[in-house]
């Protein structure tokens, strides 16, 4: 007897550990999910374009995207995490600097542009890039392409690509996109520059 309610109470206590561990992992990712809302907060909600990135698991890695700017001004920071899962901006032509991480760490960023149109929700789907590794790429910054699906109401969703420069450290228009004691240096044929350190 004695036994099988030690099978049982094994059972039990290896079940209420499962359902923890997932309330706690569902409230980390809720705690995770930042969304952002840019330029003119006079606009209502409805007719503002949304951006969202994406989480999935990989074999042996999960990765996520996520979006680190919008013309050049930071997402994220209301809880401490430097990037936005989704943005809301207004309509029109913008810049986004994505983030890629494979297990929670920066593998690479990438920034592309794109007109948005108001109450479209876009879906950043997937990284197409020419390198063996996106992490240890054989050049930087490279060129890459960004799958988005757009989705309106009353309308069938689309699925257009976009052209993105990649780098391993973050991409800029400007000086002012990167951080102090870092410039915006562009290579030739490349939209977009990345920061790095100031000559001394």
């Amino acid at each position: 007897m004695s036994k099988v309610w030690g099978m049982r109470g094994m059972a039990l206590m290896l079940r209420i550990i499962s359902a923890t561990f997932r309330v706690c992992t569902l409230s980390f990712l809720a705690g995770c999910v930042v969304h952002e809302t840019y330029g003119d907060h006079a606009l209502p909600e409805g007719e503002l374009a949304v951006v969202e990135g994406y989480w999935r698991y990989q074999f042996l890695y999960d990765e996520e995207l996520h979006i680190v700017s919008v013309d050049g001004k930071q997402a994220g920071g209301r809880t401490g995490w430097p990037y936005a899962y989704s943005v809301s901006l207004p309509p029109g032509l913008h810049w986004l600097q994505i983030a890629i991480l494979r297990n929670g760490g920066d593998v690479a960023k990438c920034a592309f542009e794109w007109t948005f149109e108001a109450r479209h929700r876009y879906k950043l789907q997937r990284l197409h890039h020419e390198q063996a590794l996106l992490a240890h790429p054989l050049s930087s910054p490279f060129a890459a392409s960004i799958a988005i699906a757009a989705a309106a109401p009353a309308r069938p969703d689309q699925l257009s690509s976009a052209p993105a420069v990649c780098s391993t450290g973050p991409v800029c228009r400007q000086n002012s996109d990167c951080s102090s004691n870092y410039s915006c240096q562009f290579d030739a044929g490349f939209e977009f520059g990345t920061c790095k350190p100031l000559d001394r």
